[in-house]
């Protein structure tokens, strides 16, 4: 593991660039998102069929009350568990609070979490040895494959994560409070391979 880490306070993000082993190429790249909004949306009891029919209404998406992803090229609905999803979009938070609340009125409970999440893709050739040190999912791809989403733990830190593509890709929204020792864990994870921070993740 970088030697960064010893003297890094552990209340601190981790700091751009390479972490673990330096020779090569990183295994595993970190790559924050910044300009995301994120909510969630919690449908009013009974209300799922109509919150369904509502989605494909307003955005075109046939909304799945399951752990997988439903999306359009702007707006993206993750489920984590009955009734509930969390909704990204690469757009201003007011904007997309307005465009929810337009669409379900007051068949859900809809929250505004942009800044409560640290919101990072994972990508790279070991990618899928590291996150096996981590998550509690079989992640081999005959079981888990993109669009599938799992709301988890990750050392007793509770999270929410999904496969983008068949790269693979993945892209985590981890509660602020835990970013700081989510990152630390994964710097432990990826060491043997590298890990590069590609940017700031913002706290």
């Amino acid at each position: 593991m970088s030697e960064i880490l010893s003297d890094l306070p552990v209340t601190d993000l981790l700091p751009p660039g390479r972490h673990g082993r330096a020779d090569g190429a990183p295994g595993v790249i970190a790559h924050p998102l910044s300009r995301l909004a994120v909510a969630t949306l919690v449908a009013c009891k009974g209300a799922v069929p109509r919150i369904t029919e509502a989605a494909l209404a307003a955005f075109g998406v046939a909304l799945a009350d399951a752990p997988k992803v439903s999306f359009t090229a702007d707006i993206a609905f993750i489920g984590t568990g009955p009734g509930r999803w969390l909704v990204t979009a690469s757009q201003a938070p007011e904007a997309l609070m307005a465009r929810l609340t337009d669409a379900f009125g007051d068949g859900a409970a809809l929250t505004d979490q942009s800044d409560a999440n640290l919101m990072l893709d994972l990508y790279g050739p070991a990618v899928g040895e590291t996150l096996a040190k981590l998550v509690p999912v079989d992640l081999d791809p005959s079981v888990f494959r993109p669009g599938d989403a799992a709301a988890t733990l990750v050392a007793l830190m509770p999270l929410t994560f999904w496969q983008l593509n068949d790269s693979p890709a993945y892209r985590f929204a981890i509660p602020r409070s835990f970013a700081p020792a989510f990152l630390r864990a994964l710097a432990s994870a990826a060491a043997s391979a590298g890990l590069e921070m590609a940017g700031p993740a913002r706290g």
